[in-house]
């Protein structure tokens, strides 16, 4: 396996991670003449009891070994948190998982049953990939349909960088960044597979934001941030995310949209539910009134021209 483009990730992240720290939070001197932010390479494999010209092959990407002992002896030399430590030992791993295990569209029954049953709540199944493999009819109540987008931008960082919910979501930059951010921790055992290469090239060309956000690394594990909208029908609705894991070994995990008490989002979650269930009765009725006509002309001979429908298409939010 060609683990290149995993060696330089782990490069990437320890570089960005030493010139965030300054050396006063480090118990160093504070130096005024420097030229470059942040520590030298010498100040973190001072700290980390290793060399520094081994330490400088590890950011130049070099094919060497990394025991865990000395991960974490950078990990604490680098101030990382419990979230940052995980995700650099997923980078420096050797861990041969492939995330093209899991499909990448659709869930068994049992799983679009519980989806189903969170209505009016929005839910929703998200892959390995950050793809979305199903979804409710109340996530669609208050995103959008989404059949009605390609395929492969049916997925989380598409949406956001895409230019699908910029408008939609009031919080954009703080939902996308965290977002971001739980991508990077969630896919640090996939970056060497040839569709994250691809994701990232295409949207860096796509979004600036994505492109300068990206070359931070951020690391972050559980999505904080309440989602506020301002839904065209509804209005303002705030939304809580929790993520329950599926326990069968495939990193599938369940989206789960909760009203944040106190906004009114409950009712109106309420109120577009029925709304779509009145739509969707208004459309069955024309194709009862049909299977009605085609009853009785199978009694009565009778042929009629059929007239021809017209869709009006709309605009739809994802």
């Amino acid at each position: 396996m060609n683990y290149d483009q995993r060696r330089a990730e782990l490069a990437d992240f320890l570089r960005t991670r030493r010139v965030a720290l300054q050396p006063e939070e480090v118990g160093l001197p504070t130096r005024t003449s420097r030229r470059t932010p942040g520590l030298r390479r010498e100040d973190v494999a001072d700290l980390a009891g290793i060399s520094a010209c081994w330490y400088t092959r590890l950011e130049q990407a070099r094919d060497i070994r990394v025991s865990d002992h000395v991960l974490n002896a950078l990990a604490e030399a680098l101030r990382l948190n419990a979230e940052e430590r995980e995700h650099l030992l997923a980078l420096a791993s050797e861990d041969t998982r492939c995330s093209a295990r899991v499909p990448t569209d659709g869930v068994p029954p049992a799983l679009q049953r519980i989806l189903d049953s969170q209505h009016p709540h929005p839910a929703f199944a998200l892959g390995p990939r950050f793809n979305i493999l199903a979804w409710n009819q109340a996530r669609t109540d208050v995103y959008g349909d989404l059949n009605e987008i390609p395929a492969e931008h049916r997925h989380m960082l598409w949406l956001f960088f895409g230019g699908y919910m910029h408008e939609l979501i009031q919080n954009w930059e703080q939902c996308a960044r965290s977002v971001l951010a739980e991508f990077r921790a969630a896919t640090g055992l996939y970056v060497h597979e040839p569709w994250f290469t691809s994701l990232v090239r295409d949207l860096s060309r796509n979004s600036t934001e994505f492109r300068n956000w990206w070359r931070q690394h951020e690391i972050e594990v559980r999505h904080a941030a309440a989602r506020e909208l301002r839904h065209p029908s509804a209005g303002r609705m705030v939304l809580e995310e929790c993520a329950l894991i599926v326990d069968d070994c495939s990193d599938r995990r369940i989206v789960l949209e909760i009203p944040q008490p106190g906004t009114g989002t409950e009712r109106k979650l309420a109120e577009l539910s029925c709304r779509s269930q009145s739509r969707s009765r208004s459309r069955s009725q024309p194709q009862s009134r049909s299977r009605s006509r085609s009853r009785a002309a199978r009694t009565v001979p009778i042929h009629t021209p059929q007239e021809p429908v017209s869709w009006e298409r709309r605009n739809h939010r994802f």
